[in-house]
């Protein structure tokens, strides 16, 4: 008879929270209901509550598909905020590089033939392009994306509203308390993210027309490297922080400081949702302005609401994960303190918190009274 491997199946060990001392527990944000419309006299208005998936991102999609009409309509006030950058994408930018070079280059000089010389360089007239005309435009598509940062405010309070089933029919009136509860800190966050982005596009930008005009130095592809390998975890930062702003019951610290954990305890998830982020506007920057424009139109009838909705389910998620090693952390701590509470002679410790039971004093014994006995008047 062939011998069974009856060896014990080593468990994993559940992972501590790392940087525990920075993160705050918190609840997801309690929202104010809506009132309910009456129809007739004593019968007011159903709200029906739909049978969405417990994972975190299929939850985001389902929710995506089942509340299209509903996030639609949130997204079209957002579209408000993005006027400039569409202006300047689908206008501005052209028209500035006609201002800035003029339109029509003379590349044909001195070739010998009898072509009148004094013809521009291609280098030269490329490296122009890139830092006088690209550069610029980049920078004022940036200031854009500030002004846009208002309108997320409102975009995804709709959507955590949604992803939580927190019942709304009134759109223009939620999308606007979101905006008026939340436009500071979304402002504040973008603008950081935002010029952090710049300076890595900046750094890029000099090296590409530095290296056409072929004095690309060592200074150039260090100020490369070191921003990107600093800027894009940087970056990291403040868009977790967008994803909590309206999901928890956190202030602007609070939140700076849980993105931090979520980051280090979540990498994988937070790093995904960064690159599929930047994937839009990498579109955009590569695509020129045709393929710019159509990614525009698209973000807008769909990306944003699916953006907003998985934003939301990675706070959803990372601060799951957070909560649940916290209170591994916190169990294995309550055990530590108490084997050595128990070394010091007292076996009484109680509390994550620390402290100790009270003795309970022993009662003196009462004497024996006998109850047939007639008690002595007064």
């Amino acid at each position: 008879m062939a011998n069974q491997n009856t060896a014990p199946v080593k468990q994993r060990a559940p992972k501590k929270l790392l940087l525990a001392n920075l993160y705050t527990d918190a609840p997801v944000r309690t929202e104010p209901e809506e009132p309910q419309k009456i129809l007739v006299a004593g019968l007011a208005e159903a709200r029906p509550v739909k049978d969405y998936p417990d994972t975190f991102f299929g939850r985001a999609f389902k929710v995506f598909r089942g509340e299209l009409s509903t996030l639609f309509k949130s997204s079209l006030f957002f579209v408000l905020f993005t006027v400039p950058f569409i202006i300047i994408l689908a206008w501005f930018a052209s028209y500035f590089e006609e201002l800035m070079l003029g339109g029509i280059y003379n590349f044909m000089g001195d070739i010998g033939i009898g072509f009148p010389g004094g013809g521009d360089s291609l280098s030269e007239s490329v490296a122009r392009l890139i830092w006088e005309v690209k550069e610029p435009v980049i920078l004022m598509l940036g200031a854009t994306l500030i002004i846009g940062s208002l309108g997320l405010a409102g975009n995804f309070y709709c959507a955590k509203r949604s992803y939580f089933q927190n019942y709304y029919s009134k759109t223009v009136k939620t999308f606007w308390y979101g905006f008026s509860k939340y436009w500071w800190r979304f402002l504040i966050t973008v603008t950081v993210m935002v010029l952090i982005g710049l300076g890595m596009v900046t750094s890029l930008m000099y090296l590409l027309s530095q290296q056409t005009l072929g004095v690309a130095g060592a200074g150039e592809y260090c100020a490369v490297v070191f921003s990107w390998l600093f800027g894009a975890p940087l970056m990291l930062v403040p868009m977790v922080m967008l994803s909590l702003f309206c999901t928890y019951e956190l202030t602007f610290a609070q939140c700076f400081k849980n993105a931090i954990v979520i980051i280090v305890n979540s990498p994988v998830m937070v790093a995904v949702m960064g690159v599929a982020s930047a994937v839009p506007f990498i579109i955009m920057g590569v695509g020129g302005m045709i393929v710019g424009i159509i990614v525009y139109i698209v973000m807008i009838a769909v990306g944003c609401n699916i953006y907003a909705q998985m934003f939301v389910a990675m706070a959803h998620r990372g601060m799951t994960k957070c909560h649940a090693r916290k209170e591994v952390s916190d169990r294995e701590n309550l055990q530590l303190q108490r084997q050595l509470a128990k070394k010091n002679g007292r076996s009484d410790y109680y509390g994550a918190g620390g402290g100790f039971a009270q003795k309970k004093q022993k009662q003196q014994p009462k004497p024996y009274q006998n109850p047939k006995k007639k008690k002595k008047k007064n």
